[in-house]
């Protein structure tokens, strides 16, 4: 069983979860008891890149939010977490009752530190309808093989000698696949992957691109049913500047037509209708809406 889950604003959290792992922009760190292998995803430097923060959200099927500081980060996570709508671990260093309730996270819980590694594995992800997917964070080549992405099946499940999609439209072969460094004949969804690859090279292989059984090509603009928080009350402006986080995927954006919540990407970004994004503006707190693709092309 495969556990992903979100420690966005404590470090010190995600280290005791588990153990350190790879890092772009997003690290993870990785843990296996017994057959349950859980992997946080935290912001590697929040305050210096901030989209590691809201990609981590979007990636995870649950949340851990630690109340160690009292502070800005802390804050944001719950605005964030509301709007995504995902369940949420709190811990229980401070008394944040009154934060938790202004924000109006409904699925949460609270616990002991000591206790979170329990709680993760406690909740049941339910798995996403429709085919496989992979967003990738990293490729490289290997000597023997050639290139191998690291990414997530974030929906389905993926098998040794499938032939998916990448964003381009190459067809591309599943030779091999491992898992916590264990050889694997397929891995389902929440699985952090390696997959070595025939058909592409690694060069073409790009953080926030999609391995699909339908191609997933990047978009120029989409068109968002956009939930805004209730806590910020902001109202979108034509000609707005924001910027929009999918996955391992993030670009700024510009608001074309309000009443639509259409966006145009200053730089393209594989983005799937049904999908959940983020979006983010300049001034703090710095998330305030949150929303499902509609149309993307």
């Amino acid at each position: 069983m495969n556990y992903l889950v979100a420690v966005p604003n404590d470090k010190a959290l995600a280290e005791f979860i588990g153990k350190k792992g790879s890092e772009n922009g997003i690290t993870l760190y990785n843990r296996k008891v017994d057959e349950k292998i859980i992997v946080a995803l935290a912001p590697t430097n929040p305050n210096e890149k901030f989209y590691g923060f809201i990609e981590s959200m979007l990636l995870a099927d649950q949340i851990a939010i630690s109340t160690a500081n009292v502070d800005r980060l802390l804050g944001e996570a719950l605005i964030a977490a509301e709007l995504l709508g995902k369940h949420v671990i709190i811990t229980e260093e401070n008394d944040i009752k009154a934060l938790i309730a202004g924000t109006g996270i409904k699925d949460f819980e609270i616990c002991p530190k000591e206790s979170v590694l329990e709680r993760i594995t406690a909740y049941h992800t339910k798995e996403s309808d429709g085919g496989t997917r992979i967003d990738i964070d990293k490729a490289f080549p290997v000597k023997g093989i050639g290139a191998v992405a690291l990414g997530i099946v974030t929906r389905g499940t993926v098998k040794v000698h499938d032939k998916l999609l990448h964003n381009s439209g190459k067809e591309v072969e599943i030779k091999s696949i491992q898992s916590q460094d264990v050889d694997q004949k397929e891995a389902g969804q929440g699985t952090r992957v390696g997959l070595a690859l025939k058909g592409i090279g690694h060069s073409e292989l790009d953080k926030g691109d999609i391995l699909s059984d339908k191609r997933v090509p990047k978009a120029k603009s989409i068109t968002i049913n956009v939930k805004k928080s209730a806590f910020i009350g902001e109202e979108m402006k034509e000609g707005g500047r924001y910027m929009i986080a999918a996955n391992f995927s993030h670009s700024i954006a510009f608001l074309d037509n309000a009443d639509e919540a259409r966006f145009t990407f200053e730089k393209p970004i594989a983005v799937d209708t049904g999908q959940q994004v983020a979006i983010v503006r300049e001034q703090q707190p710095r998330i305030f809406a949150s929303g499902i693709v509609q149309e993307a092309e």
